[in-house]
């Protein structure tokens, strides 16, 4: 056995000793043909069902006043936050109506208003979950179609599944070179629900060449609803063919000038402060991080004489500048979260804080002009006990 892996264990280190040999092994060829074996397909794995509020009512599962499933043809599903989400819809009521009431009691609510609506659920028979409950209108896309035209569209990057949502990244072909910093390209995510709960969208993001990070614009500027007109996937493979935003990509481009031009402010630095604070899991982790942040600002923490930033009051955070730029803090951002999203509590709360950098103005924009260059890495060297990705 390595021996690092032995001296870890004596000191009893025990997230160490799992990295270590995850690195000196890796996984097993039965593990990964474990897993492989439990992947369906997407024309197999989703599986939608008509259902009625008493329907519904009559294969929940309550364990402990807790709602712990619900049963179709003699299989047991693990309700989803979206199936709670449309159920609460149904009723017209906030999602905290859970948290006051027991579901079964819930679920019984809605059947007693309306025992026949006409409803529609999707299933997901490989995770075993109740996705979307919606009323039964229209006909979604099928996911083995939206799969389909996503992998036969050659600017694919990224394919991914999660929580009820089929997301692909496509390169748009443009490309620009930023003065002081890299080339960036221009990418669009699109996704798409499996369940019919929300409409397909395609939302704007940045490439950074240098380092291979992607920052995802999640803001309404960036943001094009698709509105798909049947379930073939015909007019969603026109519409995905055809995409463009071209006020967007432009507002893209002159945000990341101008970001690279201007010093951050103590409060753009703070917000990503408490980013981390608020989204890295491991205390560890985060002190690293905001150590590492405090060193890319030029130690704004030592230069107006505070032990943490937040002792600063708001309005004056936002004129004090750092030796940073708004690049800076950006990249990483979107390094933390391209290389290291495993440490995250939720990778989508990293695209949301950059897209309230890119729709806004800068605080210190056309005051404080910043001539230093971007760097290529900013978090190289952190241990963050885990393999970076990318």
């Amino acid at each position: 056995m390595n021996d690092m892996i032995l001296t870890k264990m004596r000191e009893g280190d025990w997230e160490a000793v799992v990295r270590l040999m995850r690195e000196e092994y890796g996984p097993t060829a039965g593990a990964e043909q474990k897993e492989e074996s439990k992947s369906m397909p997407f024309r197999e794995r989703f599986d939608t069902v008509r259902v009625t509020p008493q329907k519904v009512a009559e294969s929940v599962v309550e364990e402990n006043g807790r709602f712990s499933g619900i049963t179709f043809e003699g299989e047991r599903y693990k309700p989803s936050r979206r199936f709670l989400k449309g159920l609460a819809q149904r009723m017209k009521v906030s999602l905290s109506v859970f948290e006051l009431f027991s579901p079964l009691e819930v679920v019984r609510r809605a059947a007693e208003r309306a025992p026949d609506l006409p409803l529609r659920l999707t299933l997901d028979r490989q995770d075993h979950q109740a996705l979307g409950l919606i009323e039964d209108k229209g006909v979604p896309i099928p996911a083995g179609n939206i799969e389909i035209v996503m992998k036969d569209d050659n600017r694919l990057q990224e394919f991914d599944y999660h929580d009820g949502v089929i997301s692909g990244r496509f390169d748009l072909g443009e490309a620009w070179d930023v003065p002081n910093d890299s080339k960036y390209g221009v990418h669009v995510l699109t996704e798409v629900p499996v369940d019919g709960m929300g409409t397909p969208d395609a939302t704007l993001a940045t490439w950074r060449q240098v380092c291979s990070n992607g920052a995802v614009a999640e803001a309404p500027l960036f943001r094009t609803k698709m509105e798909v007109k049947d379930s073939s996937g015909d007019h969603f493979r026109r519409l995905l063919t055809s995409f463009s935003n071209p006020r967007g990509v432009e507002m893209l481009h002159t945000r990341l000038i101008a970001a690279n031009e201007t010093k951050a402010s103590v409060d753009e630095v703070h917000q990503v402060e408490a980013f981390v604070r608020h989204q890295v899991r491991d205390a560890r982790h985060q002190m690293l991080l905001c150590e590492r942040l405090q060193e890319v600002a030029d130690n704004p923490c030592v230069r107006y004489g505070v032990t943490d930033l937040g002792a600063i009051g708001e309005r004056r955070r936002a004129l004090l500048p750092t030796g940073a730029s708004v690049a800076d803090v950006m990249n990483f951002v979107s390094e933390l979260n391209t290389h290291h999203g495993t440490v995250l509590k939720n990778t989508n709360a990293a695209n949301a804080l950059l897209g309230e950098f890119y729709a806004k103005n800068y605080d210190l924009e056309e005051m404080y002009p910043h001539a230093q260059p971007a760097s290529g890495y900013y978090l190289r060297g952190i241990d963050l006990g885990e393999k970076a990705r990318g």
